[in-house]
């Protein structure tokens, strides 16, 4: 199969000019606007060092409160099910 036009790496379809993943990069810049696609990837793709401790920092800050949240959904479950250490006032509420 011959080779896509735009990256020249991947297998395109016979009939078609482009690989699956730059036909949908050029769907998108069809959807939107080239000039807003391009200011989303310098946005996004290219950073500085502290940008990028920054985002590393967030994503797993991102990550940790996930596991938290996990945790204590299980805890509460488990203490809605384990009902042998509570007292009386707390059953009735």
């Amino acid at each position: 199969m011959p080779l896509c036009y735009y990256c020249e790496e991947q297998q395109r379809p016979y009939f078609g000019y482009y690989c699956n993943d730059c036909s949908m990069l050029r769907r998108l810049l069809l959807i939107n606007s080239p000039q807003k696609c391009i200011d989303i990837l310098k946005r996004t793709l290219t950073r500085d060092n502290k940008q990028i401790g920054f985002k590393i920092n967030q994503e797993i800050k991102k990550i940790l409160n996930k596991e938290i949240e996990e945790k204590g959904q299980e805890q509460e479950e488990i203490n809605k099910t384990d009902s042998s250490y509570m007292t009386r006032s707390k059953i009735k509420k």
